[in-house]
């Protein structure tokens, strides 16, 4: 494999990384909101799009694997793999706590709040903010 190939396939390895970044940015975001809102709509649309991130977090490690099985990189290129791998892994936990809020929000939903939600939201916006 040609070296303007094996770049490409590294460039979209980052661009498939950064999508499910953004699909856990959304997913965490719509998680804190159905439990603000009690939306049991929105609750299930977050453990269904759970579903996707795994996916996608499976597709990366195999390309990961099919890369450094194929083309054995060395140095930054190695790096910049494992990092992919790595990064994906701990995108997937983040798309799992996002499902676990939602699921809650479905087992609360219809309960009368023990008292209102102020501080939850109040650290989603801390969190999110510099997201």
């Amino acid at each position: 494999m040609l070296r303007s190939e094996f770049t490409q396939l590294l460039e979209n390895l980052q661009a498939d990384l950064a999508e499910m970044g953004r699909l856990v940015d959304q997913t965490t975001r719509q998680a804190l909101q159905a439990l603000q809102n009690r939306d049991a709509d929105l609750a299930r649309q977050v453990i269904d799009n759970d579903d996707v991130i795994d996916n996608l977090q499976n597709t990366l490690e195999e390309e990961c694997v099919s890369l450094l099985a194929t083309q054995q990189p060395i140095a930054t290129d190695l790096r910049t793999v494992m990092s992919v791998v790595h990064l994906g892994v701990e995108l997937e936990r983040m798309g799992d706590y996002a499902e676990g809020i939602a699921k809650i929000c479905l087992r609360t939903y219809e309960e009368p709040l023990l008292k209102p939600l102020i501080d939850i939201p109040r650290m989603a916006d801390l969190a999110l903010k510099d997201a």
